[in-house]
């Protein structure tokens, strides 16, 4: 019998061949701006940059004057290089440009995007900035690829929507278990399952929502004509073969469902189990590299929910499945009439996640408890197969809360990186996937922002 090959050593430093570096930008005064930065999430931005990047030539903008200066005087410590104030409204055109033509990288947390985006983005582009933002509204990713993709490719511009929790260690998890397989089995990968786990002490599940992302799947469930909730192939690109293919083989799986290899149930993704598999289907479709990638692609993934169980780790099995069981369907409940009803309409669906959303997002104007941000963190197992049976497993490990300490610490190292150029010589332009954009190398420079990659189970 022949016996399956392994690929599970580190990543080799020699990175996969891509497109050849562009020309270097034109010199600009600052690296990064970050656009909407008096917001919760914009302050934990802020003390990203200065962890990482202290000496960065950066600057914060907004509407109001006043609010840019508050937050510099308050979170910028003396000696510390300060931040420029730049004025600017996401829905004033000139004074999007003003910005844009200011920076290397255009950071953005001024949402909803889906109302003010499409504007930032297309001043990006014409001023040949990159930019990222913490978007998980699929419906308007949908809009950006059709209506300015083409535009950003051809300025040699990354747009890079989701760059936070929602999807960016997600997506580079799926990029790097390809890598091994290929570097190590000689293989194209042909499935990966990734399993979220979170660590350290779980409060309440609220801790676990950033209003972000709550405002993300509002935004969404309220304005979302284009069916993205259920269809994962509705960020391909337009002349993708087999969308429909595709569309099918990465269903989300609504409902709970035991895995044997991690000896656990997995429910769906939380918060959001619709945002990220379009996200990392799209990056494979832009790479379109079948010694990485098999025709036949398929990407799962679920929350484990013995990880929202205190102590059921340590429960013999035939306690614990029982509690992880009865945790999935109080947890999800709503989720699970929705797979029984998968092909109700649209209204139906939005019905039913409401109340999902209801019990697990903050209340507005409130987030996690401050003792919750360091406490709380999350890892992925991640489990890859390559189109012969070669196997690859890892782990992801993350410092921090998700959506709080993660995700700025995550597009702060991004933003960074693409301001150097140390991020994206291997990356794609357009309307990008965030480890399409980054290229392989973000998987070493993560490090910075906490997360780390480890092969092994």
């Amino acid at each position: 019998m022949a016996t399956r090959k392994t690929a599970s050593s580190a990543s080799s430093s020699t990175p996969a061949a891509g497109p050849a570096r562009p020309a270097a930008r034109p010199r600009r005064r600052l690296d990064l701006v970050l656009f909407g930065a008096t917001g919760f999430t914009g302050r934990q931005a802020v003390r990203a940059l200065l962890r990482q990047r202290p000496d960065a030539h950066w600057g914060i903008a907004g509407r109001d004057l006043g609010r840019l200066q508050a937050l510099a005087a308050a979170q910028v410590p003396a000696g510390a290089r300060a931040p420029q104030l730049i004025v600017a409204d996401a829905r004033d055109a000139r004074s999007l440009q003003a910005l844009a033509r200011r920076t290397q990288v255009l950071f953005n947390l001024a949402g909803p995007y889906h109302a003010t985006g499409d504007a930032v983005v297309a001043a990006c582009i014409a001023a040949g900035t990159h930019y990222l933002d913490l978007s998980g509204e699929t419906f308007w990713m949908q809009r950006l690829v059709r209506e300015q993709h083409e535009a950003a490719r051809a300025a040699r511009v990354k747009i890079i929507p989701c760059a936070g929790y929602e999807a960016l260690p997600f997506d580079l998890a799926t990029l790097w278990a390809a890598r091994q397989l290929r570097e190590h089995a000689g293989e194209a990968c042909a499935s990966v399952r990734i399993a979220l786990r979170f660590t350290g002490p779980l409060m309440r599940p609220q801790d676990l929502v950033s209003g972000g992302t709550a405002a993300t799947v509002t935004e969404l469930l309220a304005h979302d004509d284009t069916d993205c909730v259920r269809d994962m192939a509705c960020l391909l690109p337009p002349d993708a073969p087999d969308a429909a293919g595709t569309a099918r083989r990465n269903a989300l799986h609504w409902l709970p469902r035991h895995d044997a290899e991690l000896g656990a149930v997995l429910g769906p993704t939380l918060p959001a189990p619709f945002i990220n598999p379009p996200v990392v289907l799209r990056g494979v479709a832009l790479r379109n590299d079948p010694t990485l990638f098999s025709a036949g692609f398929r990407y799962t993934e679920g929350s484990d929910m013995a990880s929202l169980l205190p102590g059921a780790r340590h429960l013999p099995e035939a306690l614990s499945l029982p509690l992880q069981w009865a945790a999935a369907a109080a947890l999800v409940a709503p989720v699970a009439a929705l797979g029984a009803s998968i092909a109700g309409p649209l209204r139906l669906q939005r019905r039913l996640l409401g109340p999902l959303l209801a019990r697990l997002a903050p209340r507005r104007g409130s987030g996690p408890r401050e003792k919750a941000l360091d406490a709380l963190g999350y890892g992925l197992e991640v489990f890859a197969r390559g189109e012969r049976g070669a196997r690859f497993r890892g782990r992801v490990i993350a410092e921090g809360h998700p959506g709080y300490r993660s995700t700025p610490q995550m597009a702060v190292c991004a933003a960074l990186g693409l301001a150097d150029g140390t991020l994206g010589r291997n990356g794609l332009d357009g309307v990008v996937s965030p480890a399409a954009g980054l290229g392989p190398e973000a998987i070493e420079a993560m490090a910075a922002a906490g997360l780390r990659f480890t092969p092994g189970p």
